[in-house]
């Protein structure tokens, strides 16, 4: 709550005595969670629009996110529209298969629309391909910038 009370403060400053808060102000001066900027790539890639998956990306690094925590964030965020997509085929509750908490309804729609972009074997292979990243980078055969640019490129083709 005290974030949500801080970037409103910020924005009521920013917009002045009898000012009005436009959404250019709010995409200027908010700060974005991690999940929320996730969701921004996934629209990207489901978009095939390479070069802002590829800005997203490196706006995240220079926001000095860890790359770690990107490549956790995005296994999970597709992980989660591969269930979506097994729910929507298997003609089951969205909400409960991805354990959603009740304020956490609004993000159905969300997932919805993201699976979309892709098919069952698209989503599976990026879980596999992140994964894959994983174990690799550990053993040191690739470096994780590369390896996450090198995925997105694939999948955004």
């Amino acid at each position: 709550m005290q974030d949500l009370i801080n970037e409103i403060r910020k924005q009521i400053e920013y917009a002045g005595e009898n000012g009005t808060i436009t959404k250019e102000s709010v995409d200027l001066l908010a700060v974005k969670q991690m999940e929320s900027v996730i969701f921004d790539l996934t629209d990207s890639l489901g978009k095939k629009d390479i070069k802002q998956a590829m800005t997203v990306l490196k706006n995240l690094i220079y926001a000095k996110e860890p790359i770690q925590k990107i490549l956790i964030t995005l296994y999970n965020h597709f992980k989660k529209l591969y269930l979506t997509k097994l729910a929507i085929k298997q003609n089951r509750n969205i909400a409960e298969s991805l354990e959603l908490k009740p304020n956490q309804a609004f993000l159905v729609g969300k997932y919805r629309t993201q699976a979309n972009y892709f098919d069952e074997t698209e989503l599976r292979k990026m879980i596999d391909a992140l994964i894959e990243l994983d174990t690799n980078y550990k053993s040191g055969m690739i470096d994780l910038n590369v390896g996450l640019e090198a995925i997105l490129c694939r999948y955004c083709s």
